[in-house]
């Protein structure tokens, strides 16, 4: 599990080149309401760009010949959803239901 959110963040470097490389343009790219915060709906927005690319058929699951693991078991993006809500409530370290621009751009916990 771990592995393939890596290698989903890995897919979405590119985004970060899209975003100059800043953190905070790259942090105002996922803040669709420009509130300085990122609701979970938002983060999971941003971080499911991977996913999308990778689900050439866009039905809503990567089977794993759409995958980059060899051998990667079927997910679907209502899983993928739910790990990122995961992620999100640990990186949401005061715990206030939103990501602030530092809780964001943070090293995964």
């Amino acid at each position: 599990m771990q592995r393939l959110f890596c290698l989903l963040v890995l897919a979405l470097l590119p985004c970060m080149t899209a975003a100059q490389h800043s953190p905070r343009s790259y942090f105002a790219a996922a803040d669709l309401d420009s509130d300085q915060r990122l609701s979970l709906p938002e983060y999971q927005s941003w971080m499911s760009y991977a996913f999308q690319q990778m689900d050439g058929n866009r039905d809503g699951v990567l089977e794993p010949e759409e995958q980059l693991v060899p051998n990667a078991p079927r997910l679907t993006l209502d899983e993928h959803h739910a790990r990122l809500a995961v992620q999100f409530k640990r990186q949401d370290v005061d715990a206030d239901g939103a990501l602030s621009q530092r809780e964001f751009t943070a090293p995964p916990r």
